[in-house]
C-alpha cells in the first residue's frame, strides 16, 4: 500500500462514484482524474516513472481504459498534471502563508510545512522532485517554476532587509538547491522521516549567513573549451564521450544505444560488450564525470596553505572544468536528473569526496551537522551552477567561483575572513617556534588537555571548554599560558575575523597532509620532535623519575620489513596513538569522579618508526 494526497491506494477504487444520470460529467471526469493521479503516485512509487504502464494505472485506480484515453493522450500527460496538481497547492500554500513580519520565524515556519508534507507523502514528495525530471519538460516545469518563485521571494525579503543588504542573488539559489538536494537524497533513501529535523538544520544554516564584508566581483574570462569527442584511450572511453555528446541535444529518455554506437563509430554489438544497456551507461558516464570533478577540485584544496584557500581553489578548480567541458557539465548538472534515483544516487557517490572535503575543512561545534553542511553546500553549488548553466551557458561558470567561495566558507568562518578568501587574500602561517616549547605545561594537566585537544583539530574556546570539561576561564588561561610558550597559536586563516580559533603548531598529521610538507619541512619538524624527546628523556633520567615506576616501558625492536610491512607498522603505531588518548580519557574521567583527593602525575609515551642510516643491514642485529 502507498499513501497518496488522493488515498490509499488499496482504497482509489472504491472512491469511484456511483453510476447514474445525477452525476455531472465534470463531477465524474474529476474523479476519474484524482484516482488516476492517486495510481500514478502509488504505481511510480512502487515501479518508477519509466516501468509505469497505463495498464497499472488503470487496475489501480479502476478507471477503464477508454475513460483515460478521455482524459489523458498518454502516460506522460497524466503524470504531467500530477505533478501540477500536487506542485502548485503545495507553493501557494508556502508562500502565501501569513507572516508576521519575523523573518527568521516565518522562514522556519514555511520550511517546516514543506517538510511536513514531504514526510507525510513521501510518495508524492518523491514523484516531483525525482522522478518527474525523467518525464520531460512538461513534468518538470511546475518544479522549475516552484522553485523560482521560492528563489524570487527570498531575493525580494533580502533586498527588502536592512539585515542583509549586500547579499548576493544567488543566496537565494543556493539556498534552495540545498533545500531540493537534501529533500531529494532522502525521498531517494526511504529516509522521509528525517526530513523535519533537517529542515530545522538547514534553516538553521542560510539565517545565520551575513552578507559579504565587500561586494564581490565575478571571475576572470571563461577558460577555453576543450575538445570532449577526442579519440579515447579505448572503446568504453569513446562510448562515454559520445553518449554525453548525445544528452545535450535530446533526453536521456530518447537516447539509444544506436545512436551512441554511431556517435562513437562502433558498432552496436562492442557498445553492448562495454555496457549492458543505457541505464548503465548512465551510471558509468556519472562515475566518470564524478572522478573527473574530484581529481580537478582535491589536489586544488590540498595545495592551499590554509583551508580556506584550499576551499577557493578546489570551487574554481570544479567551475573551471565544468566550464571547459560543457558536455560533462550537461551531464553532471541536467541529464543526471534524466536518469532519475538510480542516476542521482550514483552521482552523489561519485561525488562524495567533494563533501568530504567540505566536512574536513568545516571547524568543530557548528550549529548544525558536518555531514548536513557538507552535503547541502555541495548541493545548492551544483544546483546553482546548473541554474546559471541554463541561462547563460556552461562558459558563465567561472564566474561564480568568488560568489561560491563566499557561500561555502561564510558557514565555516564568518563572513569577513570568507570575503577575504573569496577576493583571493591569503593568512600565512607563521614559522614556528624552537620545539622546546613543547615541553612547556607538563606540570599542569588543563594545559595538557587543551593541547591535545587541539592537536587533533582547530577548535574554539566553547568547543575546548566542552570537550576538555572545563569553565571557559579555565581554558582562557590555559590558551594564555599555551601561547606565551609558542604551543599554539590563532588558527592562521581565522586571523583577520572575530572568531578565535586556536591550532596546536604541532598537530597530528595524516598521511596526506605530511606529504603535502616538502622534505626539508619535514626534516626540520622531526628535528625540532625529536630534540624535545632526546631532552624529556635525559631530564627524567637526572631527575631518577624515569624508573620510578615498575612498569615503565622501554623497548628497541630491529626489524626488516618491505613496503607492506612498514605500513602494517605505520597501522599498529596509529592504533597505539589512539589507544593512548582513550586511555587518556578515560584517566580523566576517574579523576574527576574523585575531585580533589585525586593523585596524578604526568607521563610521556614515545612511538617512532624509521628507517635506519645506511650501514645497519639484515634484521634482527639487537637482541
Amino acid at each position: 500500500m502507498v499513501v497518496t494526497p488522493w488515498g490509499d491506494s488499496e482504497m482509489l477504487r472504491e472512491g469511484m462514484l456511483t453510476p447514474g444520470p445525477s452525476n455531472a460529467p465534470a463531477a465524474v471526469a474529476g474523479n476519474q482524474r484524482q484516482r488516476l493521479f492517486g495510481a500514478m503516485v502509488a504505481s511510480v512509487a512502487e515501479r518508477g516513472y519509466a516501468h509505469t504502464r497505463v495498464a497499472d494505472l488503470v487496475e489501480v485506480s479502476g478507471v477503464s481504459l477508454r475513460s483515460f484515453y478521455d482524459l489523458f493522450e498518454s502516460k506522460q500527460a497524466c503524470f504531467a498534471a500530477a505533478v501540477d496538481s500536487l506542485t502548485r497547492p503545495t507553493i501557494d500554500l508556502v508562500l502565501e502563508a501569513p507572516s508576521d513580519g519575523d523573518w527568521d520565524a516565518d522562514s522556519r515556519d514555511r520550511l517546516r510545512t514543506i517538510a511536513s508534507l514531504a514526510e507525510a507523502q513521501p510518495g508524492a514528495a518523491r514523484m516531483c522532485l525525482v522522478d518527474a525530471y525523467a518525464a520531460g519538460p512538461k513534468a518538470t516545469d511546475p518544479v522549475e517554476a516552484a522553485a523560482e518563485r521560492i528563489e524570487a521571494l527570498i531575493r525580494d525579503r533580502l533586498a527588502a532587509s536592512s539585515r542583509w543588504a549586500g547579499m548576493p542573488p544567488e543566496m537565494g539559489t543556493v539556498a534552495v538547491g540545498a533545500i531540493l538536494e537534501t529533500f531529494r537524497s532522502r525521498l531517494i533513501a526511504d529516509r522521509a522521516g528525517q526530513l523535519p529535523a533537517a529542515a530545522e538544520q538547514l534553516a538553521t544554516l542560510f539565517l545565520d549567513y551575513e552578507p559579504p564584508a565587500r561586494p564581490l566581483r565575478s571571475a576572470a574570462r571563461p577558460p577555453e573549451v576543450r575538445p570532449e569527442e577526442r579519440e579515447a584511450s579505448d572503446h568504453a572511453e569513446r562510448a562515454l564521450r559520445a553518449f554525453e555528446s548525445l544528452l545535450v541535444a535530446q533526453p536521456f529518455g530518447e537516447t539509444t544505444m544506436e545512436q551512441v554506437a554511431k556517435r562513437a563509430g562502433m558498432s552496436v554489438r562492442t557498445l553492448y560488450a562495454n555496457f549492458a544497456g543505457r541505464d548503465e551507461l548512465m551510471l558509468a558516464a556519472i562515475d566518470s564525470a564524478g572522478a573527473q570533478a574530484g581529481a580537478a577540485a582535491l589536489p586544488a584544496y590540498r595545495r592551499g596553505a590554509s583551508p580556506p584557500e584550499g576551499i577557493r581553489a578546489a570551487v574554481t578548480a570544479l567551475l573551471g572544468l565544468l566550464a571547459s567541458r560543457p558536455n560533462l557539465a550537461h551531464l553532471l548538472l541536467v541529464a543526471a536528473y534524466e536518469g532519475g534515483a538510480p542516476a542521482l544516487r550514483r552521482r552523489s557517490e561519485a561525488l562524495r569526496p567533494l563533501e568530504s572535503m567540505l566536512a574536513r575543512a568545516a571547524p568543530a561545534r557548528l550549529s548544525i551537522s558536518r555531514v548536513l553542511l557538507s552535503e547541502a553546500l555541495l548541493g545548492g553549488l551544483l544546483w546553482q551552477a546548473r541554474r546559471r548553466m541554463v541561462e547563460a551557458g556552461p562558459g558563465s561558470l567561472l564566474g561564480l567561483a568568488p560568489i561560491c567561495t563566499y557561500i561555502t566558507l561564510t558557514p565555516l568562518l564568518g563572513a569577513e575572513q570568507a570575503t577575504a578568501a573569496a577576493e583571493g587574500k591569503s593568512y600565512r602561517r607563521r614559522p614556528p617556534d624552537p620545539a622546546r616549547s613543547l615541553r612547556f605545561s607538563a606540570e599542569n594537566p588543563d594545559d595538557v588537555r587543551v593541547l591535545g585537544l587541539l592537536s587533533q583539530e582547530p577548535l574554539s574556546v566553547d568547543a575546548l571548554a566542552e570537550e576538555a570539561s572545563l569553565s571557559r576561564g579555565e581554558v582562557e588561561a590555559a590558551i594564555a599560558r599555551l601561547q606565551e610558550a609558542g604551543n599554539i597559536e590563532l588558527a592562521s586563516w581565522a586571523e583577520a575575523g572575530n572568531a578565535h580559533i586556536y591550532q596546536s603548531r604541532w598537530p597530528v598529521w595524516n598521511t596526506a597532509e605530511w606529504e603535502r610538507r616538502s622534505l626539508s619541512e619535514r626534516e626540520r619538524l622531526s628535528a625540532e620532535i625529536n630534540t624535545v624527546m632526546r631532552e624529556e628523556v635525559d631530564e627524567a633520567v637526572a631527575a631518577g623519575t624515569f624508573d620510578r615506576h615498575l612498569q615503565r616501558f622501554l623497548v628497541r625492536i630491529p626489524l626488516w620489513v618491505d613496503e607492506q610491512g612498514w605500513e602494517e607498522l605505520h597501522d599498529a603505531l596509529t592504533l597505539s596513538m589512539e589507544e593512548c588518548a582513550s586511555i587518556q580519557q578515560r584517566a580523566r574521567q576517574r579523576l574527576e569522579g574523585q575531585g580533589e583527593s585525586a593523585k596524578s602525575f604526568p607521563v610521556r609515551v614515545h612511538l617512532v618508526s624509521f628507517e635506519p642510516a645506511p650501514g645497519e643491514q639484515g634484521p634482527g642485529t639487537d637482541g
